[in-house]
């Protein structure tokens, strides 16, 4: 089957309705799901259920993993103090099995996948669209896939990059966001709050000696825009702690990675065309 990587994966299924119920059929193969997750998860990989369903938390992870390759060539231990909790063979279970599956390609060096292939790209379109309420939020709550692949990166000069996103971050449900305040040169992590006057309102911040060094590592979160949703996530009621905490061990794992540094000037990628 030929797959447009432009649009979701299981854009081919058809639905019916049965005693209240609808199923997505495969008109190629008879079968029917319940959802096109679970079209994607039971039926493209062969994967079982947990508790009635695919696990949610295993497909979150899928999402992160395509998400952050789109927007850069991840840095294998970076990730794995990211996403894998310092499991160093649950991340390369998994770079090998997204690999196997036709979904990535991995890198040459053998930690990490490379790039997307054009499933791949549809299934990223798949779990986008049809991410659970709770983590999805409303409209426009964070980056859209075409933005993952631009916003923030390009040719034009530093500064004008940030203001750009800022520009679009604003809006958002959680935003880094440069700040000067009280004489110092800060970012600061904004929440929209819930009820009925969805405010945005400061859960952390971080100060810098220089607006150099403020730029620098803004630069870095530039960079990392598909983890900020999950990243503003640990500055709630476990206060910010738990948020420089989690940064601090990212950063570590990117200094050590192949390039021997933190990238700052990046390189967008795009789909295939």
């Amino acid at each position: 089957m030929s797959i447009d990587p432009e649009l979701p994966w299981g854009n081919w299924l058809r639905i019916e309705a049965h005693g209240g119920h609808f199923a997505y059929v495969d008109d190629a193969t008879g079968q029917s799901w319940p959802s096109p997750r679970s079209a994607l998860w039971n039926g493209r990989l062969g994967m079982g259920d947990r508790n009635g369903g695919p696990p949610p938390e295993l497909l979150e992870l899928i999402h992160a993993v395509l998400a952050a390759t789109v927007r850069r060539v991840p840095g294998h231990r970076e990730q794995l103090n990211d996403l894998f909790g310092g499991n160093v063979l649950f991340q390369r279970m998994f770079d090998v099995w997204l690999g196997s599956s036709g979904l990535a390609v991995p890198q040459d060096n053998g930690h990490g996948i490379a790039e997307l292939t054009e499933e791949g790209w549809a299934v990223l379109h798949l779990l986008t669209a049809t991410r659970p309420y709770d983590v999805r939020r409303d409209r426009p709550c964070a980056a859209t896939i075409a933005m993952l692949g631009e916003l923030g990166l390009g040719p034009e000069g530093r500064e004008a990059r940030f203001e750009r996103l800022e520009r679009e971050a604003i809006r958002w449900d959680a935003a880094f966001l440069r700040r000067k305040e009280a004489g110092r040169w800060s970012i600061v992590l904004t929440k929209r709050a819930g009820g009925p006057m969805p405010v945005l309102r400061t859960v952390w911040s971080l100060s810098f000696e220089t607006e150099g060094q403020r730029d620098d590592f803004y630069d870095w979160l530039c960079t990392r825009l598909d983890r900020w949703q999950a990243w503003a996530d640990l500055a709630g009621d476990y206060g910010s702690e738990k948020l420089t905490n989690k940064l601090l061990g990212i950063l570590a794992g990117a200094v050590g990675d192949d390039s021997g540094h933190v990238p700052v000037q990046p390189t967008g990628l795009a789909p295939p065309g």
